[in-house]
């Protein structure tokens, strides 16, 4: 009886993850389903298993796209949620960023430096979360800025993240509020019901604040379809930084995502869970 309810608490607490999404990753132990490209890896971390989009060092440039493209709802409308972790920034600044890209070109794209692993993808949407000022050239306002781009160009119009531009410093950054490169768990919803594209972030929390993008756009449009290859990029220059992606959650329809993402304790009580289910199980062998 003990063994049992071990069991089915360790299930249950797997299954409140998987509630809201068509498709789910609360970890990258498996990416079935992805392909993985350039100096993406998933190396195991204090958050678990990771999809490492860049490691920390100069001129890396990494993708994951859906291996198949996905077919996204009316207007190509869609929810998603996930959450990034930037860490150990080196080189001249934090750099360069990523960005969530729904494309119909391939899923083998990826690049280095200020482009994103994004740039010249046609036929493309794209959310870019920036962590480096490569100037008005690529328009960007400010190390740290999130954008919307399209047809495979940095479009600029970059939205300063909660007012803090001045994440330049890789002597301070660490720990700075509301700098991406600062080191914490980092929040994304990002839904369009067929005519706007809303965008919304948190520093270390799941509780949605008020969206930082509210953008009208066609993205059928910019795909020329509705469906697409969905994914991430990501990409370091002379500056670099760890680019992590924690978790991923994706409706194929205009559902704003309410997560459900255990806390650490969580992930370390699901693993108490399973370690004493078996512990359970080998006594009861034992004393048959």
């Amino acid at each position: 009886m003990i063994r049992n309810f071990l069991v089915f608490s360790a299930f249950a607490l797997v299954c409140v993850t998987n509630a809201h999404a068509d498709f789910n990753y609360p970890n990258f132990a498996s990416t079935a389903g992805l392909t993985l490209n350039g100096t993406t890896t998933t190396p195991v971390t204090g958050d678990g298993t990771v999809l490492r989009l860049t490691p920390s060092a100069a001129g890396q440039g990494g993708s994951a796209f859906t291996t198949q493209q996905i077919s996204l709802g009316a207007g190509a409308s869609f929810s998603t949620f996930f959450q990034f972790r930037f860490t150990n920034p080196g080189g001249i600044n934090p750099a360069d960023g990523i960005a969530f890209v729904l494309q119909t070109v391939n899923n083998n794209v990826g690049g280095a430096g200020g482009g994103l692993g994004y740039l010249g993808i046609a036929n493309s949407v794209a959310v870019e979360f920036d962590t480096f000022n490569n100037g008005p050239g690529v328009g960007d306002p400010n190390p740290n800025h999130v954008a919307v781009d399209t047809g495979g160009n940095l479009n600029g119009n970059g939205v300063v993240v909660n007012g803090q531009s001045n994440c330049a410093n890789n002597a301070t950054v660490t720990g700075t509020p509301n700098c991406m490169a600062n080191g914490d768990i980092w929040s994304v919803w990002i839904d369009y019901d067929g005519t706007t594209l809303q965008v919304a972030l948190a520093d270390n929390s799941t509780s949605r604040p008020a969206n930082i993008i509210s953008q009208a756009i066609n993205i059928p449009g910019f795909l020329t379809s509705t469906s697409a290859f969905v994914g991430f990029t990501g990409a370091t220059g002379a500056g670099f930084e760890n680019q992590d992606i924690l978790n991923w959650q994706l409706v194929q329809r205009f559902a704003p995502i309410n997560p459900t993402v255990p806390e650490p304790s969580s992930w370390i009580l699901l693993s108490t869970l399973v370690g004493l289910s078996g512990f359970a199980y080998k006594r009861r062998r034992q004393a048959a």
